[in-house]
C-alpha cells in the first residue's frame, strides 16, 4: 500500500520503459479492479446514470492532462472503460499507466464505482 500512496503523487516520466510481467503483477495487486487486457492497463466504473459517467470522465480528462498521458475512454450510460498504454514504449504498460490509474482510482467521482 505504501507504494500505492506514493503513486498518488508521482509524475509521468518521458520514455518510460515497459514494466516486466512481475511488476505488473506486483502493481496490479494495489490496484483493485483493474487488470491487464492485451497490452493496456484496463479499469471499469459503473454508476447510476449517464451524469455521473460523463463527470468521471471529466475528471479523468484532468488526471490526463496534468500528465500529458491520455487513456483510451469507452464510455455507456452507466459505465466507463478505462484503458492506459504506452505509445513511446510500443503501446505496453508502463510505470506512467499505473501512476495514472492509481489517480484515477482515487478521484472523487470514481468512489465506491467498481465494476
Amino acid at each position: 500500500m505504501t507504494q500505492t500512496l506514493n503513486l498518488l503523487t508521482a509524475r509521468c516520466t518521458a520514455h518510460a520503459p515497459a514494466l516486466s510481467a512481475q511488476d505488473q503483477a506486483f502493481y496490479l495487486a494495489q490496484l483493485p479492479g483493474w487488470a491487464v487486457e492485451g497490452n493496456a492497463l484496463v479499469g471499469r466504473f459503473g454508476f447510476d446514470n449517464f451524469r455521473e459517467v460523463m463527470d468521471f470522465a471529466n475528471a479523468v480528462a484532468e488526471v490526463a492532462e496534468t500528465h500529458d498521458h491520455h487513456p483510451e475512454l469507452s464510455l455507456r450510460y452507466r459505465q466507463a472503460v478505462v484503458r492506459f498504454s504506452t505509445h513511446s514504449a510500443g503501446d505496453q504498460v508502463t510505470l506512467n499507466d499505473v501512476i495514472c490509474a492509481v489517480q484515477v482510482s482515487h478521484l472523487p467521482e470514481a468512489a465506491g464505482q467498481r465494476g
